[in-house]
């Protein structure tokens, strides 16, 4: 009997959105904490939908300031939401113009709240570099960059040398051959962060009747003065896990 080789390739997206468990007696009760940033003066915000989509209360904190926001929509497709506070940064967040589009090996920042740093409200900035304009196998939803993202960068902008947004981080992916022989394996092959791209973004955003703003990416700011820029409109999303 001939046995023939059936090879399938897939990719895992591993969200990076934490949920962390404080203890608090009679019970305990589970919190999810990720990353947004304000895209208008109106108290706006920016995330990924599974930050907050099984929260209750939801707050915001962020460069010394805090407060409750709620939810105005939701995007489970291309996990993106958009919430509203009570106040507003005297900054927020630029969108690339695309008059200068990135390219393979362009150098990015992603700058949130990664691991236990929201415990101290005080976001973490990290280069990275564009692997790819599309996702692992080509899909228009994604933009791929180096390894540099932890579970709570969620939501979180990607950022271009100029400072301004080119997509907001959401997963880790692993592409994937599966092969069935005589018995099922599978190797990893392929390993990226991911991030949703901007057509996207402002699709989403046009949708919901947000302006945003975008501007020109000609010059080149170092990390640092990536930071500088746009640490003011950088928030960390935390709320409390309804049901819990």
């Amino acid at each position: 009997m001939l046995i023939k080789n059936i090879f399938y390739i897939v990719v895992v997206a591993i969200l990076l959105s934490p949920v962390s468990v404080q203890a608090q007696a009679p019970k305990l009760i589970a919190y999810s904490s990720g990353t947004g940033f304000f895209v208008t003066h109106d108290g706006h915000i920016l995330t990924n939908n599974h930050v907050i989509e099984k929260c209750g209360d939801i707050s915001i904190h962020g460069d010394g300031i805090s407060a409750n926001a709620e939810v105005v929509a939701q995007d489970r497709e291309y996990d993106l939401a958009l919430l509203k506070a009570a106040f507003t940064s005297p900054n927020m967040a630029y969108f690339n113009s695309m008059r200068q589009p990135l390219r393979a090996n362009d150098p990015v920042v992603i700058i949130g709240y990664p691991g236990e740093s929201w415990r101290g409200h005080d976001p973490i900035v990290r280069s990275s570099t564009i692997i790819d304009m599309k996702g692992p196998t080509g899909e228009e939803k994604w933009v791929q960059f180096n390894d540099s993202a932890e579970q709570g960068n969620s939501g979180g902008p990607l950022l271009d040398s100029a400072g301004n947004v080119v997509g907001v981080v959401v997963a880790k992916s692993e592409l994937r051959i599966i092969k069935r022989e005589n018995l099922r394996r599978e190797e990893i092959i392929k390993k990226s962060d991911i991030a949703i791209s901007l057509p996207m973004i402002r699709r989403f955003l046009s949708l919901h009747n947000i302006q945003y703003q975008t501007a020109d990416s000609a010059i080149y700011l170092s990390p640092d003065r990536v930071n500088d820029r746009t640490r003011p409109f950088i928030v960390n999303v935390n709320c409390r896990i309804s049901g819990q």
